[in-house]
């Protein structure tokens, strides 16, 4: 046998045992390996197999939220839409129906309304006599008036409403001339 440089090499058999020892320990530790790369390719497999599981059902869950995140909302307020129904058939039964029914009727359904409004994190916002603040209103007129100080809201056309503190409509209302 040569040696690196192209020179005869003896060996002895003392030698080649300890080589086919070195080889059986190499081709161990190479078995090994392909046993452990096996199994982290495996590893890999399932976990790319759960992250794609998890992603869909995550997909799932925000369509589901995005679908029926009014459901409750919505609930709520059939309960007043059926007392406005029953007012407006009470109303066309009786040919004289009195204010008094018809004013009880759309109180009852306001009410229902509001309770709605409330337990959806709906808050109206009615800024009379409070000084403005354009971030929540919106001034549709402005009048020049000694009775109030400046930047003052005198009347209210329309309450706005923030929905759990973020603004869905700004209170439209009157304000007194700043000066």
């Amino acid at each position: 046998m040569k040696n690196r440089n192209g020179e005869d090499t003896k060996i002895s058999p003392e030698d080649s045992f300890e080589e086919a020892e070195k080889v059986d320990s190499a081709m161990e530790e190479l078995n090994g390996l392909r046993v452990e790369l096996a199994d982290c390719k495996d590893l890999l497999i399932r976990a790319r197999a759960e992250n794609e599981n998890q992603r869909k059902r995550l997909n799932r869950e925000v369509e589901n939220a995005r679908d029926f995140a009014i459901q409750n909302f919505a609930s709520n307020l059939l309960a007043a839409k059926d007392s406005m129904e029953k007012g407006l058939d009470i109303a066309y039964m009786e040919n004289d129906a009195d204010k008094v029914s018809l004013i009880e009727g759309m109180s009852s359904a306001l009410r229902l309304f509001n309770d709605a409004f409330k337990n959806n994190g709906v808050q109206e916002i009615n800024p009379l006599g409070k000084k403005f603040d354009p971030e929540m209103h919106e001034a549709l007129t402005i009048n020049k008036t000694e009775k109030a100080e400046p930047n003052m809201v005198l009347s209210v056309f329309q309450n706005g409403y923030t929905l759990n503190g973020r603004l869905i409509r700004p209170a439209r209302v009157e304000v007194s001339e700043g000066q």
